[in-house]
């Protein structure tokens, strides 16, 4: 709609993953090269958390694209199954022949097949778990059944965890100790730096075509996008390709503060502090801890991500349509689209008013605890005066 009026050859800030719009900044770039170390050094297990939008999944497809002709690898993005049907997954992932009547024997027995199969011709497995922080226990032990397939001393799959911070309390939990200990490289991605947001825009920009000298977002504009996004890339590409779409209704070549602020009123979702890790960037040094719960729910963050997903494959379904020219179908397809964002504004109005109410009550708690440090302080006082009374 807007690509020709800012001279764009594609849209810049799409929020399915795209590895041809990367940005590699410092963090993501050591990220990049943990993953790669332990696929060289063939880890069993390796783990990379980081929050919902900071660019995991999008890593990952650039990392795919460069190991494809060494590995087979299977992608897993549904997490809320037992046992039995993730291994049922896992298989038909390798393209590896079920029926309704194979048992979990015979599912193990045709992995283990294929992961000799592939050892042999020179290629490795790989199992890339999305949200691994739904795992069931169950699932988890059977992952760690599965990284004991060796040869020559040599893991046949390689299973890589990848999932939101959560995913480091979940490895926390005693019960899958065995699990963790096999975790021999773990990275955790943060948001961008507030000083990247500016670099961040200006690559997609580029590399969607843009390429007059005049800058398309003003540093004020980018100043207030930084503050908003916290430095999360899915947020900085919501209110960026948002305010490419008020500019262009306003016939204004440059987007600075005020079309960001606008952007931002209408869109009170974008400013919600969501539950984040704990502090610091990069890996751990070796430990896993536990994080405070703060923010939203987690019931609520899969929420989003569920949403999140719709709206991505809605618009997937919308390019592959609009190339085939089929009107009928782009204008249904548009009216679901229509259809999840009214659910999403809902929503946000609705998550605006219980922010509004939580900031009221921490205000009564911090007066409630000013009150009672304050009768705390006072009855020492009396209780002198009172033992000074009977003396």
């Amino acid at each position: 709609m807007y690509t020709k009026f800012f001279g764009l050859k594609k849209r810049p800030f799409i929020l399915t993953p795209d590895p041809n719009f990367l940005y590699f900044s410092s963090a993501l770039d050591m990220a990049l090269t943990h993953l790669e170390y332990g696929l060289i050094h063939n880890a069993g297990f390796i783990a990379l958390t980081g929050e919902i939008g900071v660019g995991k999944t999008t890593l990952l497809k650039y990392l795919f694209d460069r190991v494809s002709k060494s590995q087979d690898i299977a992608m897993i993005f549904n997490t809320q199954l037992d046992s039995l049907s993730l291994l049922e997954m896992i298989a038909r992932e390798f393209e590896l022949p079920l029926s309704p009547t194979t048992g979990k024997a015979e599912i193990l027995g045709l992995l283990h097949t294929h992961f000799i199969r592939q050892y042999s011709g020179g290629k490795r497995s790989l199992i890339v778990i999305d949200e691994a922080q739904n795992l069931s226990l169950e699932a988890c032990e059977e992952l760690r059944m599965l990284s004991n397939l060796e040869a020559d001393n040599d893991f046949l799959v390689q299973i890589i965890l990848v999932g939101q911070h959560q995913l480091r309390d979940r490895l926390s939990d005693p019960n899958l100790a065995q699990l963790t200990q096999r975790i021999s490289v773990y990275y955790h991605l943060p948001p961008l730096e507030a000083e990247e947001v500016s670099k961040y825009v200006e690559h997609r920009l580029k590399v969607a075509g843009y390429d007059r000298p005049e800058p398309l977002f003003t540093p004020d504009g980018l100043k207030v996008i930084a503050e908003i996004s916290k430095g999360v890339p899915r947020v900085i590409n919501t209110i960026c390709e948002s305010a490419l779409t008020y500019a262009f209704a306003d016939d204004l070549k440059q987007i600075g503060k005020d079309i960001i602020e606008k952007v931002v009123a209408d869109h009170p979702l974008l400013s919600v502090e969501f539950n984040r890790g704990p502090a610091g960037r990069g890996a751990d040094d070796g430990h896993l801890h536990r994080a405070e719960s703060q923010g939203m729910s987690q019931d609520l963050q899969l929420w989003f991500s569920s949403v999140d997903s719709r709206l991505q494959e809605l618009e997937k379904r919308m390019a592959r349509t609009e190339q085939s020219g089929e009107s009928k179908e782009i204008e249904l397809l548009r009216a679901k689209l229509e259809q999840e964002k009214e659910r999403s504004e809902n929503l946000s109005r609705k998550l605006a008013a219980m922010s509004q109410r939580n900031r009221e009550l921490e205000t009564e708690f911090e007066n409630l605890r000013a009150l009672l440090d304050k009768i705390t302080r006072i009855e020492p006082a009396s209780h002198r005066r009172i033992r000074g009374t009977d003396e």
